[in-house]
């Protein structure tokens, strides 16, 4: 055999054996994302208690729309009764700390490259974002509209709920890298729900609306946070994620994406006949 044929039977070899180890490293790193999404949706399942006292923070303590249990939800108000601002309430707290710590754990997973957010938005999908309303309040410290009582004032127990989250609040500002990453995993979330029509259209068009304004410092944030965790050399990573947010927002142009306006308009019309229907 000359020379020159075993040169390229050489690297015939090698590009096939290249080509192999790429496909074995390549189901690895798909293997590793499978288990880190196992591990988070075991984490939720544990945590579900924890973010039903979210909810209930972050709403009224009156509101209709809650997601614990009502035998969880009397327990909830007895605790919320017995509270007092002189002492930590270390039950709320534990519940705050444990599921923004987990997101903000998962967020980490997602900014570094280490998960995608196709595969782990079936864990929560609009269980959680459905709920974001409180959460929000909780993680932006925007809680006036919930103490609008007139002129009689708020009950003993609704001074108590008021002093509650606002404590849960000042936690959250005192670990503000938490709730940063908190934030920009519902921005995530959301995203994904967006391209996939999960949430009623009216709800996707009032966030859109609002992104009118904050979706520029949405992506900023998730920019400057990406790149905080990975240095420069997240870069790349960081302006795909920021761009992903986009599927929250109104389509700029026909090309881009986001949402359509008048593909909204015929999904809440669809929407609504099924609502009245029900």
């Amino acid at each position: 055999m000359q020379d020159a044929e075993l040169t390229a039977l050489a690297t015939v070899l090698l590009v096939v054996v290249g080509a192999a180890q790429v496909k074995i490293l390549s189901g690895q790193r798909q293997q590793q994302r499978l288990d880190w999404a196992e591990l988070y949706r075991r984490r939720w399942i544990e945590l579900r208690g924890d973010w039903a006292t979210i909810v209930f923070l972050g709403r009224r303590v009156t509101d209709y729309y809650q997601i614990a249990h009502h035998e969880t939800l009397q327990e909830l108000r007895n605790a919320t009764r017995t509270s007092s601002t002189e002492v930590a309430s270390s039950w709320a707290q534990a519940s705050v700390r444990n599921v923004c710590g987990m997101l903000s754990d998962l967020c980490s997973r997602v900014l570094q490259g280490h998960i995608k957010v196709q595969e782990i938005y079936p864990i929560f999908g609009t269980e959680l974002l459905r709920q974001g309303a409180p959460f929000r309040t909780l993680l932006d410290g925007r809680s006036d509209y919930l103490k609008c009582y007139g002129t009689a004032g708020p009950t003993e127990e609704e001074a108590r709920h008021d002093n509650l989250r606002s404590e849960m609040t000042t936690w959250l500002v005192c670990h503000d890298g938490i709730r940063r990453r908190c934030l920009i995993m519902i921005d995530l979330l959301w995203a994904e729900a967006a391209r996939l029509e999960d949430l009623p259209p009216y709800d996707l068009k009032t966030a859109a609306n609002a992104k009118l304004t904050t979706g520029h410092l949405n992506r900023a944030r998730l920019r400057v946070e990406a790149l905080r965790l990975g240095g420069w050399g997240a870069w790349r990573r960081s302006l795909r994620l920021a761009k992903y947010l986009r599927y929250a927002e109104w389509r700029r142009f026909p090309w881009s994406r986001g949402l359509r306006k008048k593909r909204m308009k015929k999904l809440d019309d669809e929407w609504t006949k099924r609502y009245i229907n029900t």
